[in-house]
């Protein structure tokens, strides 16, 4: 499997002053998964008094990161979205 982070999730992942690291190891090894939009699923993870929320699509072998951003965490943790994990 590999994480491929398009140019737009890139200038996201910037704007937010995270890493690529930081958000495949949120998509590897996330604390929450729930539904998005369509076929995409969302990721989380805590970070303090925030929350990372990384979407993105599984195509094929292969998972394509669609954006990445910080959120108040008391907005979006357990979700009442179906959790998949």
């Amino acid at each position: 499997m590999e994480i491929i982070i398009p140019k737009h999730a890139k200038k996201r992942i910037e704007t937010y002053n995270l890493t690529e690291e930081l958000v495949k190891k949120t998509v590897e090894n996330p604390e929450e998964i729930v539904d998005g939009y369509g076929r995409r699923l969302i990721a989380h993870k805590r970070l303090n008094d925030y929350i990372l929320r990384v979407v993105y699509e599984q195509r094929g072998k292969d998972i394509i990161v669609i954006t990445a951003y910080r959120a108040e965490k008391k907005r979006y943790w357990g979700e009442k979205h179906e959790i998949l994990l």
